[in-house]
């Protein structure tokens, strides 16, 4: 079955390599490095790497806090790869140039194999998700110790991959370990083919996010500058279908609530466009970030079409909602506005994070909607009701307090099996 996949990774590679050519011929820092898909490099890069993989900005902002941490405590400099161009701007603005970071090659062993010798890795990292039979194999050839992180598995994905097991018990013989958020992941990835003394259950990684006191100040210096005297309510991470559902509840609320202002911050700032014509068509005003400009009394959506800049936006919210969770895109992180001592809102599509959502509900630190009227309401108690704002923010600033740790138990298990080889920075 190994030969099979390659045979057909092989066979649609004519067609990989043009889509990848024409994906990057609008932007152009991105076509410059569309040959990383395929293991070829212009530029010089650091060996001996730490190397961790988060595919887009989701597993990125949930790796953010590992690799602070091997930052911090190791001598080898940090290799992050990425599959989207939205994953690498996202480190950028979390990581700066403290880490190295290349597209993720494609699964083909001649492009893993020039990856690995260009970077000769000591130590892989994989967030999530992603599995890569070719890496695998590689990367157990080379010695090379890989991890599985922050591993979930839907039901549904479970299902899918059962039809495989013989073949995927095979792969998952090449990697060192899978540590996963929770219980009912781990029995999906034993029924799956990975064997139970490779299996650790650490929780959420996204609970030991840390968010600088400095995004608090910077946040409310931009609310004087663009913003003042304005209730807020931010909607994170919209995705297609979402954004004129919350122009609805713009419009209910604002009868209520004057001087309420909506900031929408799609998850791909390049549907700016398409939003602010759904805004235009409802007789809204809209200011985007980019144009730099307060807000007018009249201003009815300040539209955030930059990347990096949403923490910020929560930290000024005074509720927030996070999206991709109205449309069957799984939700994202809702413990960043929590952090922020903001309120938090999401709807019914949360299957990302299905457990923590169930857990953090019974904590009564947040609110599910499941239609424009839900929202409403939710958003409208949480503006007008200062004491039940209150009590949402402690509930969950207390959830999260319960449940940090991942980041740590991820730690033990790596280092457990890391090679001696791998230098600690002197204080340790």
């Amino acid at each position: 079955m190994y030969f099979l996949y390659l045979g057909l990774i092989y066979l649609l590679l004519p067609l990989l390599i043009v889509f990848q050519y024409l994906r990057g011929i609008k932007k152009q820092d991105y076509h410059a490095r569309w040959k990383e898909y395929f293991g070829f490099y212009s530029a010089k890069h650091s060996q001996e790497v730490i190397w961790l993989h988060a595919a887009s900005v989701g597993e990125v902002e949930a790796a953010n806090a590992l690799i602070n941490y091997l930052h911090a405590n190791y001598r080898y400099k940090i290799l992050i790869t990425t599959s989207t161009e939205p994953g690498y701007r996202c480190i950028c603005a979390l990581q700066g140039d403290k880490v190295e970071h290349v597209y993720l090659p494609l699964d083909v062993p001649d492009a893993i194999a020039r990856f690995l010798s260009h970077f000769q890795p000591r130590l892989a990292i994989i967030m999530e998700t992603e599995i890569w039979p070719a890496l695998f194999i590689q990367c157990a050839d080379k010695s090379i110790p890989l991890f599985i992180v922050n591993a979930r598995l839907s039901e549904q994905s479970a299902k899918s991959y059962l039809k495989l097991r013989f073949f995927l018990q095979k792969v998952f013989a090449n990697i060192s370990g899978v540590v996963v958020q929770t219980e009912d992941d781990a029995q999906r990835y034993r029924e799956i083919g990975v064997s139970t003394d490779k299996i650790t259950v650490s929780g959420n990684i996204k609970l030991d996010m840390t968010i600088p006191k400095s995004t608090k100040s910077q946040a409310m210096k931009m609310k004087q500058e663009l913003f003042p005297e304005r209730l807020i309510f931010v909607v994170g991470s919209t995705h297609e279908g979402e954004d004129e559902l919350f122009i609805q509840v713009y419009q209910r609320l604002k009868q209520q609530f004057p001087t309420l202002l909506l900031i929408i911050v799609p998850r791909q700032p390049r549907r700016t466009k398409d939003i602010t014509k759904l805004c235009l068509a409802e007789n809204l005003t809209v200011i985007t970030r980019t144009e730099n400009k307060p807000c007018a009394a009249v201003t009815d959506v300040f539209l955030v079409n930059t990347m990096g800049e949403l923490k910020h936006m929560y930290a000024v919210a005074d509720c927030s909602f996070v999206a991709g969770s109205m449309v069957p895109i799984g939700g994202h992180n809702i413990f960043e506005p929590v952090l922020l001592d903001v309120p938090v809102l999401f709807g019914p599509n949360m299957k990302n994070s299905e457990l923590l959502v169930q857990q953090l509900l019974a904590a009564k630190g947040g609110i599910q909607c499941f239609d424009v009227t839900d929202i409403v309401h939710g958003v409208a108690l949480v503006l007008s009701n200062p004491e039940e704002k209150g009590l949402l923010v402690s509930a969950a600033r207390s959830f999260v307090a319960q449940n940090k740790g991942a980041v740590q138990r991820t730690i033990a298990v790596i280092e457990s099996a890391m090679p001696v080889h791998i230098p600690r920075h002197p204080h340790d």
